[in-house]
């Protein structure tokens, strides 16, 4: 019960937080959402896996989002057959690996964008 409790959580939580930040975005902006606007995300909010990895599923279909980091990527790539120990199959996913030896999996269609953390996005 308590693991499904936790499967259910995970597969709610990303999408329903992106979905309420994306629609505070478009109110903000008074409804109109420019080729520059972006949904910003921390790396260190995210919360990986036992094997230190991250998939981000676009199930509402963002056009872009920007991850906020100061950790250098030191690899990236398209996933060949995969999948996570949570279950997800990443396979044709891209992803991103940290030096910190986080793998961030991400869907064709996003356009992920690593803002440097000393940077405002």
């Amino acid at each position: 019960m308590a693991n499904q409790q936790a499967r259910i959580s995970k597969d709610i939580s990303f999408t329903d937080i992106l979905a309420d930040v994306f629609e505070q975005e478009i109110r903000q902006t008074s409804g109109d959402v420019g080729d520059s606007s972006r949904l910003t995300l921390r790396l260190t909010d995210l919360i990986e896996d036992t094997n230190g990895e991250v998939v981000l599923f676009n199930d509402s279909h963002l056009p872009r989002l920007a991850v906020v980091t100061d950790i250098s990527p030191v690899d990236r790539g398209e996933v060949g057959r995969h999948v996570t120990v949570n279950g997800d199959d990443v396979t044709g996913f891209h992803y991103i690996a940290f030096g910190n030896g986080l793998k961030l999996y991400y869907q064709d269609g996003l356009d992920l964008l690593l803002v440097d953390d000393n940077v405002h996005a």
